[in-house]
């Protein structure tokens, strides 16, 4: 990123903040002729808080950038939960570097604990039938339904990493699955998952632990071990680590479509589900033992 682009985003973050700020107070206002001076609400503080944050990141990028050579990245936080333990509380945008490598923008959810969102499917606007390069890349926004991509959850997860699926159905209830053990290995291996079903929590059967060791599939790049491609032929194009063929899940399915091929999981029977978000925090306060 050159240092034009990241001080035009930092002026542009300011600009978003003042206008939100300023739109706040107008419409808190009888008489929008005269001009307010009461307190900001908190929830306008705390969205200034997470613009003031974003800005400080970028330039920290910038005076890296400036003084050295080199691409890691020294003073960006690895993941949300080492920004929640340092006081951070309002769920947004932030920049974060799992491995001081070149940082990237990921939603944290700050409500439940500083959890890094890796996936999130809450309306229709983003296509996710894509093409293998755009799985490992990522698309979306980042604010709303989007894919981080397998680079990004590789780096997240390479020391291992819980994983935490919230689910909502069409009938309004919420369901969801824990696992504390998750990890998705390298380009190398095509983007291959691990997950332990041990400690295994939630409001649904275990499933995940069926795709364990499969590499990942897209309609344009077929690992599964299906006799056929079930990604393109079955789900709708919608990119898993499938084994023959799903579980948990098909995650990334046809948004609002509730037979096969939309959003979804495999008991006995293919169960829709209208919105679904996945996310990761790093394991922290145990020790892992290798056998």
């Amino acid at each position: 990123m050159e240092a034009s682009i990241v001080m035009i985003y930092i002026s542009s973050l300011l600009a978003v903040g003042y206008v939100s700020y300023m739109h706040n107070i107008l419409m808190h206002t009888k008489n929008t002729d005269a001009l307010v001076t009461s307190s900001c609400p908190v929830e306008m503080e705390q969205k200034i808080h997470v613009l003031e944050v974003q800005v400080q990141q970028l330039q920290k990028l910038l005076q890296e950038q400036n003084t050295s050579p080199f691409t890691t990245i020294e003073g960006f936080p690895k993941d949300c939960l080492e920004l929640f333990k340092n006081g951070t509380r309002t769920d947004g945008v932030y920049s974060i570097s799992p491995d001081g490598r070149c940082p990237f923008f990921v939603y944290c959810d700050m409500t439940n604990g500083g959890w890094t969102l890796i996936q999130n499917r809450i309306d229709g606007k983003v296509n996710f039938y894509r093409p293998w390069n755009d799985y490992v890349s990522g698309f979306g926004d980042i604010d709303g339904s989007h894919w981080l991509g397998l680079e990004k959850i590789h780096r997240l997860t390479r020391e291992g990493s819980q994983i935490h699926f919230d689910i909502e159905n069409y009938d309004g209830t919420k369901d969801y699955a824990h696992y504390q053990v998750f990890t998705v290995q390298g380009a190398a291996t095509a983007y291959t998952l691990n997950v332990d079903a041990f400690n295994y929590e939630g409001s649904i059967n275990e499933l995940l632990s069926y795709h364990n060791s499969m590499k990942f599939s897209t309609y344009d790049r077929d690992n599964d071990i299906s006799s056929t491609n079930c990604c393109l032929q079955s789900l709708d194009g919608g990119g898993w680590w499938y084994k023959d063929c799903y579980r948990l899940g098909n995650m990334n399915g046809v948004f609002g479509k509730t037979p096969l091929g939309g959003i979804g999981y495999w008991t006995t029977k293919n169960i829709p589900i209208r919105k679904v978000t996945i996310k990761l925090k790093n394991i922290h306060g145990q020790c892992l033992t290798q056998n």
